[in-house]
């Protein structure tokens, strides 16, 4: 079954198709087929601000991601997501002492770059 949405993917290599066993991708119709891929692969716009990291860590890694844009979420969604992801959490606390740590070193050694620079 080859389905073309207007991204060239076709539905046999759409993971959400890959990942559902074959007794239930077999039962659904065509049109359930094409409709699903369309939601799952559709031509939405991300958000203008997208970055991804990902940082090597000794044996592990570690990734961020920044997303910056015009929010879209309705109120309910946003509340949802507030609930579930909270701001308040050790791990973000930590997270923010290491960033702004990491930060101040950066700028010390860069102000003491620079002012050995301008006094020779």
């Amino acid at each position: 079954m080859t389905l073309e949405p207007k991204n060239g993917e076709t539905a046999l290599q759409n993971w959400m198709f890959a990942r559902l066993p074959a007794d239930i991708f077999e039962s659904l119709s065509k049109r359930q087929k094409q409709a699903l891929h369309e939601a799952v692969t559709g031509t939405a716009e991300g958000p203008p601000v997208n970055i991804r990291l990902s940082i090597p860590f000794w044996s592990r890694r570690f990734y961020i991601t920044v997303l910056s844009g015009v929010e879209k979420r309705s109120g309910d969604r946003r509340r949802h997501e507030r609930a579930r992801y909270p701001l308040r959490t050790v791990a973000n606390f930590f997270f923010a002492i290491g960033f702004a740590v990491a930060f101040y070193a950066i700028a010390l050694v860069a102000l003491a770059l620079f002012s050995s620079v301008l006094e020779v």
